[in-house]
C-alpha cells in the first residue's frame, strides 16, 4: 500500500500533541495555524482515524492519537538514527538534535548562535522546543529530548547540568506607576504591590528557592498567577493589573505602556541558565554543542 502521509506531518502532529494548542504548535513549527490544521486533517484522512477531539475549549488526543504519539516518536527517532549513520559513513558528521528551551529565556538568544555552531558542524540541525524546565527534564528522561536549556535551580534527578550564564531579575512597571521615575527599585518598595508570579508546578526547584529568599528578606506582596505568555504579562502590567519580576534578557519584549527598572537586590534574585542532559550520552554532536555553548557564553560573546 502506498504511503499516504509525510514524516513532516508526523512532526507537526507531535508538536500539537505536546502543546494541545494550535497557536503554540504553529509558533514552534514556524508556521501559521491554517496550514497546520490542514496538514493534521490530511494526516487523519491518510490514516483513516480521528487523532484529535476539537472543541471551543481546545483539543485533546483521541485513543488513536495517543497511540500515534508513541509510534510516530519511535519512527522519527529511527529515521534520525538512519540519517546520522549515513552521514557518518560518508564522513559528514551531522544530524538533528531536539533541545528543550525554557520559557524564561529569549528564544533569539540561542537561535542566533546556530550559524556559529553550523560552521563547525555543517549538517547540524537543532529543533528548539519551547517549554517549561520541568517538562524538559521529564522529556530527557523519556528520550524525547537530547538535552534542554533550563532555569536553575531545578529538580533534575540524575541529569548532568553545565552552567551557561546568569540572568538577573528586573522590575516591570506600568508607565504611570508611582515608582516608574526611579532608576533602581528595591523589593521593599514593592511589598504593598500586587505581583504576577509563576506557579510552583512550572519549576518547583526555582520556586522553592525564591520562597526561601522572600521569607528571609520579608518580601510578602499579594500575588496573582503569572500568564504563560510574556506579551500578555506586559499588557496586564501596562493596564495596572500588577507588577512583574522578570529576567533582564526579556526586556527585549517591549510594550509602550511598560517601563523596566533595575532591581536593588539583583545579586539575590536571579536565575541561572544551564544545559541539562543524560550523563551517559555518547552523541558526539551533543557533546560538541555543549562545549561550544559553554565557550560562547563564557567568552562574553553573549550578554546575560
Amino acid at each position: 500500500m502506498a504511503l499516504r502521509f509525510k514524516l513532516r506531518q508526523l512532526e507537526m502532529f507531535l508538536a500539537l500533541a505536546e502543546t494541545l494548542n494550535f497557536r503554540e504548535a504553529a509558533a514552534r513549527l514556524h508556521m501559521t495555524q491554517p496550514p497546520l490544521s490542514r496538514q493534521i486533517q490530511e494526516l487523519e484522512t491518510a490514516l483513516g482515524a480521528q487523532l484529535l477531539h476539537r472543541s471551543n475549549h481546545g483539543v485533546t488526543l483521541t485513543q488513536a492519537g495517543e497511540t500515534l504519539v508513541k509510534e510516530a516518536s519511535e519512527l522519527l527517532r529511527a529515521c534520525e538514527k538512519m540519517a546520522q549513520r549515513f552521514h557518518a559513513e560518508a564522513g559528514k558528521p551531522g544530524g538533528r538534535l531536539e533541545i528543550g528551551l525554557t520559557t524564561v529565556v529569549d528564544t533569539e538568544k540561542f537561535t542566533q548562535i546556530l550559524p556559529l555552531l553550523q560552521a563547525d558542524i555543517p549538517n547540524l540541525e537543532i529543533d528548539f522546543k519551547r517549554q517549561t524546565s520541568m517538562k524538559s527534564v521529564r522529556d530527557i528522561h523519556h528520550d524525547r529530548l537530547d538535552a534542554a536549556i533550563i532555569g536553575m535551580p531545578s529538580t533534575i534527578s540524575d541529569l548532568t547540568v553545565q552552567h551557561l550564564y546568569r540572568d538577573r531579575f528586573c522590575v516591570a512597571l506600568a508607565k504611570g506607576h508611582r515608582l516608574a521615575h526611579k532608576k533602581t527599585v528595591s523589593l521593599a518598595d514593592l511589598n504593598e504591590e500586587v505581583l504576577f508570579w509563576f506557579r510552583r508546578e512550572l519549576n518547583a526547584g526555582f520556586y522553592d528557592h525564591c520562597e526561601e529568599l522572600f521569607k528571609r528578606i520579608q518580601f510578602a506582596p499579594q500575588r496573582i498567577p503569572e500568564p504563560a505568555d510574556h506579551h500578555v504579562l506586559l499588557s496586564m502590567v501596562a493596564n495596572d493589573g500588577g507588577i512583574g519580576l522578570i529576567p533582564q534578557s526579556l526586556q527585549k519584549i517591549r510594550h509602550g505602556g511598560v517601563v523596566f527598572r533595575a532591581l536593588k537586590e539583583d545579586d539575590l534574585l536571579f536565575i541561572d541558565i544551564g544545559i541539562a542532559y543524560k550523563p551517559a550520552s555518547a552523541n558526539p554532536m551533543l557533546i560538541s554543542l555543549i562545549g561550544k555553548l559553554m565557550v560562547y557564553f563564557r567568552s562574553g560573546a553573549a550578554t546575560a
